[in-house]
């Protein structure tokens, strides 16, 4: 008979962790857009990559979304590292 493969309690762990993380990173995405797009730039700054410009908003958001991901990544990585395997005959 085919043995159904399973997960352990820490690989559990890690794939919700992961998953949990993933909702929050489209969460925060989805709220860092939405806040930056109605915040006014500050007037008379023009200077590039100024924190306070159109451009320097959305560098921001670039930023947050490369720090999440890698984050992301590292979840994900350690959920695949613990999934369910086949046993060893």
């Amino acid at each position: 008979m085919d043995e159904k493969m399973s997960r352990s309690p820490g690989g559990k762990l890690a794939l919700w962790l992961f998953y949990g993380f993933c909702g929050y990173f489209a969460w925060a995405m989805v709220r860092y857009c939405w806040v930056v797009s109605h915040v006014q730039s500050i007037p008379g700054a023009t200077v590039d990559g100024d924190w306070g410009t159109a451009t320097g908003k959305w560098l921001g958001a670039l930023l947050g979304f490369l720090v999440l991901s890698s984050i992301t990544l590292l979840l994900g990585g350690l959920a695949w590292y613990t999934r369910a395997r086949q046993p060893d005959l």
